[in-house]
């Protein structure tokens, strides 16, 4: 009796049923979608002709004629060496051909008589031919202690003074030429490198220049990776550059690619277990929810950008879906 008892107080009615399991959820319609993603860069700012001067001899330096920062114009002196020791030598060669040009013209002569040999003639002939090229190797040290401006531009360095040894191709000036485009030199990954073309445009900030925005375009691009940092320097031309501009200036580049990336706008609301540029969402179908696994790529203004998984028209389940489970009854909320 007892257990009959107990057995009699643990029966369901027969008209009791069990609750569904309901979500309620919004939709809407994924939206096509097709975004410019510019790549933000930092670099630095420099000319394009960028040279390092130096005498062509050693000596001592006599004057230097500018400090760091002067514009200067073509051909204007810079640094000059002591020609006291260079002259001696311009004149030593020109002696030394005064000399085989008398001694050819006699041998030439002695030879036409028949009195010299056609060796002694061969043999002025060719002393004079060693003179005249010792004559101008002189006139070519000599033109060239002294350093002239290639090219308007501004003096960047200065690593001489007056007095000091220089040895033949040490650097005396760090000069950049104003006749050529200032451009930003940035270091471009390989993922980002491949995305871009010469002629891309660009946007760049300097905290020089604050407020101002400047317009640029690839100019060159880089084709071999730096051995430490894998990157690839390329160089963004500026296109209308400012008066004050100086070689080093820190600047910030975003770059637009002409390629743009296409797929459909999802509300990030909508993006469940979202993960290195992957997530999932859920769609709405015939009264059921279909999960689809995503990829996504640029975010803008709270939504993002899906490339793959959903396309334009999908009804797509906004708010609900972290409540979703496999035997999930979906009600769309009116």
């Amino acid at each position: 009796m007892v257990i009959f008892g107990i057995t009699a107080c643990t029966r369901k009615p027969e008209n009791q049923t069990v609750p569904e399991n309901r979500v309620y959820v919004t939709a809407q319609p994924a939206l096509a979608a097709e975004f410019v993603v510019p790549v933000r860069l930092s670099g630095i700012l420099g000319t394009r002709q960028q040279m390092k001067l130096s005498f062509k001899t050693g000596g001592i330096i006599k004057q230097v004629y500018i400090q760091e920062g002067d514009n200067v114009k073509k051909g204007q002196t810079l640094v000059s060496l002591d020609l006291s020791e260079i002259k001696a030598q311009a004149k030593q060669a020109s002696i030394g051909l005064e000399k085989a040009s008398r001694d050819l013209k006699r041998a030439k002569n002695l030879y036409a008589d028949s009195v010299a040999t056609l060796e002694q003639y061969q043999d002025a002939r060719s002393a004079y031919e060693l003179a005249r090229a010792q004559k101008q190797i002189a006139d070519f040290n000599l033109s060239h202690s002294t350093i002239k401006a290639p090219a308007d531009g501004k003096i960047q360095k200065v690593l001489v003074e007056a007095n000091e040894m220089i040895a033949p191709g040490y650097p005396a000036i760090v000069f950049a030429s104003s006749e050529n485009d200032w451009v930003v030199r940035v270091a471009m990954t390989d993922k980002d490198v491949v995305r871009f073309s010469p002629g891309d445009s660009a946007i760049i900030t300097m905290d020089a220049y604050p407020g101002d925005t400047l317009i640029a375009e690839i100019a060159e691009l880089g084709v071999l990776a730096d051995p430490v940092t894998g990157t690839y320097e390329s160089e963004l031309q500026i296109l209308d550059p400012m008066p004050g501009f100086r070689t080093g200036f820190i600047c910030r580049a975003w770059v637009f690619p002409k390629q743009t990336q296409k797929g459909v706008l999802v509300p990030m609301d909508a993006l469940l277990d979202a993960k290195d540029n992957k997530a999932v969402v859920y769609i709405f179908i015939n009264g059921k929810a279909e999960k689809r696994d995503v990829i996504t790529g640029t975010v803008k203004e709270g939504d993002v950008l899906v490339t793959s998984g959903i396309a334009a028209g999908d009804s797509l389940i906004v708010s609900g879906a972290p409540y979703i489970t496999g035997d999930a009854n979906v009600v769309l909320k009116k």
